[in-house]
């Protein structure tokens, strides 16, 4: 009974320490990402789509996400395997390649990650793939192609 007489008082001076207050929250943490990724716009990516300029378009949102919706030409590579296995993918590290995700928070950490493997020529797609529909851009499922149309009912 002796030998644990301390360890109430351990804890308490443990949890009195803060030892989480220098923990970012996830919503800081995409913040920065955001704010430190090079971006391109919606505009910009269909210039490059038009143009057939040569370079990677990578979705990194979930299996799901991808399945229901994407960019034309865009490859799924998930976010979670990017670290291991982008080298096999694209070998040349000069190689331009845009990342999306759903609304650019993922694609930007994602863009910051390959920048920090040594990758030189990466942007994110600013808003992701719900900015690139909102703008009437179309997008590719197991039905083809689809856009979103707005539309008011007349009465």
């Amino acid at each position: 009974m002796r030998k644990y007489g301390r360890l109430p008082i351990v804890l308490i001076v443990f949890f009195s320490m803060n030892v989480w207050g220098d923990v970012k929250s996830k919503q800081e943490i995409k913040n920065e990402a955001l704010a430190k990724a090079p971006h391109i716009s919606t505009q910009q990516l269909s210039g490059y789509l038009s143009a057939e300029e040569n370079f990677f378009l990578l979705d990194v949102r979930t299996e799901e996400e991808y399945q229901a919706g994407h960019i034309q030409g865009a490859q799924w590579f998930p976010r979670g395997k990017l670290e291991y296995y982008i080298q096999e993918r694209i070998k040349d590290p000069d190689s331009k390649i845009v990342l999306y995700c759903r609304t650019g928070g993922r694609s930007a950490l994602a863009t910051l990650t390959l920048k920090d493997m040594g990758y030189t020529n990466v942007v994110d797609l600013d808003g992701g793939f719900k900015e690139w529909v909102a703008e009437g851009n179309t997008f590719y499922n197991l039905h083809g192609e689809n856009r979103v149309v707005s539309y008011q009912k007349m009465e």
